[in-house]
């Protein structure tokens, strides 16, 4: 948790990551606590997003509770967010791209119950959540002015600086950490007045929102949409009814709504929803708007409409976790890097049980040397020699001994060396062949 400076030791505030960019702190000391207990594998390094996920559900059970003093819609909120597809695969993944639904929900509760301070300082931890978190939390700060009483404000000034003063020396002595955050999602739009309005209502497109959903399959199925489909006539009476209602966090949570694409609009790359997660708070407690309008109108239709509806989501969710446990698992191998943990974990076990002398990697496999590093840290299995090395380049019949190698190409002929295992995907495909020459 320290990082070594040539003069001093400094605690980290930001983290190099794989080479490529600086990570965001939240997800680091958060995923540390739980790390330092848990064995080190893929469901330990995903389980602190997982957990947050449920105390998200929590938080959110809680404010609708604070908003509309109602148990049976607070049960709902924590369903309905349960059940929301983008919220339900980001929190399987160690990304941070999901902490700004903590922070939204956390502002909300202490600006709600007058916590002036611990609202405003909500806000400015949550700048580090996530790099689009530059964003939101300021606008949020803005839209919080009005419900902050003026003799209040200092205190909540005072929250939202604390993290930002803090975060001052370490940009002084790093100033890429913001730059480089800017390069690694792509530059900003250079014709952000022409393309800006095009790509900001783009992300209310019905099939982002509805029907597909991101469009890399990391973040979404692409045959479900940010929210499940029943939810379009919740939002919309959601909508309706914060508007006519003189309601201060009504309105709150439909700007907060209406304003989620403001970061990924100024990034000239469509689609990548999954850049402004905030919208499922927003989105959530917006139909629990609907809901309340529904079941609390004149017009006796809306009730039983509201109950399909639920029935509704109910088929919904149950189609999406068909697909998502089935054959997502298939769409998506590739961008998961096929099971890379497969061929790994093999040349490991191989390394034990064979009189292996060095172990060369295929380069040309993605973050190759950081999927090996882990595997060997979860297995702890360290073998005598590593190298990174070209296939398409490398001289085979000079190779020593002892050698064994993972490739995700396939060799017909390759002197002494054998295919000891082929890794095969869940529809058959062969990914990763693992080779080893015991012959001079």
């Amino acid at each position: 948790m320290f990082a070594l400076n040539a003069v001093n030791i400094t605690p980290s505030f930001y983290f190099w990551h794989l080479d490529n960019f600086w990570a965001t702190p939240v997800i680091v000391y958060w995923s540390s606590i739980f790390l330092k207990f848990l064995p080190f594998n893929e469901a330990s390094v995903r389980f602190p997003t997982a957990f947050l996920a449920v105390i998200n559900i929590g938080l959110m059970m809680y404010l609708t509770n604070l908003l509309f003093k109602k148990k049976y819609l607070a049960i709902l909120s924590g369903i309905l967010l349960a059940t929301t597809p983008a919220f339900f695969v980001n929190s399987r993944l160690l990304l941070d791209n999901i902490y700004p639904v903590t922070f939204v929900l956390l502002w909300l509760i202490f600006l709600f119950k007058n916590k002036f301070f611990l609202s405003g300082l909500t806000l400015g931890i949550g700048i580090h959540s996530y790099h689009a978190a530059k964003i939101y939390m300021p606008l949020y700060f803005l839209l919080s002015l009005p419900r902050v009483a003026s003799a209040k404000w200092g205190w909540f000034i005072v929250g939202f600086l604390i993290p930002i003063i803090l975060f001052i020396p370490w940009l002084r002595a790093h100033p890429d950490t913001l730059t480089n955050q800017v390069s690694y999602v792509s530059s900003i739009d250079r014709q952000i007045g022409t393309n800006f309005v095009r790509n900001y209502l783009s992300y209310f497109d019905p099939a982002i929102l509805f029907t597909t959903g991101d469009k890399t399959l990391i973040h979404s199925t692409g045959r479900t949409g940010v929210f499940l489909f029943p939810l379009v006539s919740l939002l919309v009476f959601g909508a309706l009814h914060t508007i006519t209602q003189k309601n201060y966090f009504g309105k709150l949570i439909l700007i907060g709504f209406l304003t989620y694409p403001l970061a990924p609009a100024i990034i000239n790359d469509p689609g990548r929803i999954s850049r402004a997660l905030v919208v499922i708070s927003f989105g959530i407690l917006l139909s629990i708007y609907g809901v309340k309008f529904m079941l609390e109108s004149k017009e006796k239709l809306l009730k039983p409409i509201f109950y399909f509806l639920l029935s509704f989501i109910f088929l919904s969710f149950i189609f999406f976790l068909n697909d998502y446990f089935g054959n997502y698992r298939v769409r998506s191998r590739a961008v998961f890097n096929n099971n890379v943990g497969g061929a790994f974990e093999s040349v490991l076990k191989s390394a034990q049980i064979r009189p292996v002398e060095k172990v060369y990697i295929d380069k040309n496999i993605f973050q190759a040397k950081y999927y090996f590093e882990f595997y060997k840290q979860k297995l702890r299995i360290y073998p005598k020699e590593v190298s990174f090395f070209d296939p398409n380049s490398e001289d085979f019949t000079k190779l020593p001994k002892g050698t064994i190698f993972v490739s995700s190409k396939k060799f017909q002929t390759l002197g002494n060396f054998e295919i000891i295992e082929t890794v095969r995907e869940l529809d058959g495909v062969e990914s990763y062949f693992v080779y080893w020459n015991d012959e001079n």
